[in-house]
């Protein structure tokens, strides 16, 4: 009876130390962001896990495969002057799937320089333009820049003719 207990309880015993041993080792990120400081907040069978970059330096992290639930892209002219923006949702882009192995670095192209992409609905007398920042690395950033003082107003838009008349204007609204 008493071999029934014992060795179920090292087969679990067993298991809990080799989950603790992977669990435990590392591998790095590295951020290419030249400029800019970058936080990072990822997602993965460890729980989730912040990042914080403001120079070249890799970070450890421990191994495995993550996926991004949050970028700030910051650049910093002095402590109390900068200027952010901030990706929080799908699509990731190359960044969909971040592998860290044991002993590696992983190097993360994302931010600048930054494309600028429209969406256009036509309706019966109307135009809608959306706008998306897209990163390095194919990640989708809010257009809205945020600043030491605070929310940057909308950009604004302006549809000319090839002779250069304005056709229509207006500013894009957040949300």
């Amino acid at each position: 009876m008493k071999k029934i207990i014992v060795i179920p309880v090292i087969i679990v015993v067993l298991i809990g130390l080799t989950i603790f041993y992977y669990s435990q080792q590392t591998g790095y990120i590295k951020i290419e962001a030249p400029g800019f400081e970058t936080d990072l907040n990822l997602s993965g069978r460890w729980g989730s896990k912040a990042i914080s970059v403001s120079g070249s330096e890799p970070v450890a992290i421990h191994i495995g495969m993550y996926k991004p639930e949050r970028i700030v892209v910051r650049l910093a002219k002095a402590s109390d002057q900068w200027w952010s923006i901030l990706c929080r949702r799908e699509p990731w882009g190359n960044l969909a799937t971040i592998n860290v192995s044991k002993g590696n670095t992983t190097g993360l192209k994302l931010g600048p320089p930054f494309v600028i992409h429209t969406d256009i609905q036509h309706g019966d007398r109307t135009v809608s333009v959306g706008l998306t920042l897209v990163g390095q690395a194919g990640e989708h950033y809010s257009p809205q820049v945020l600043t030491h003082t605070g929310p940057l107003p909308a950009p604004a838009i302006s549809i000319v003719d090839e002779s250069g008349q304005v056709l229509a204007s207006g500013k894009f609204e957040y949300g």
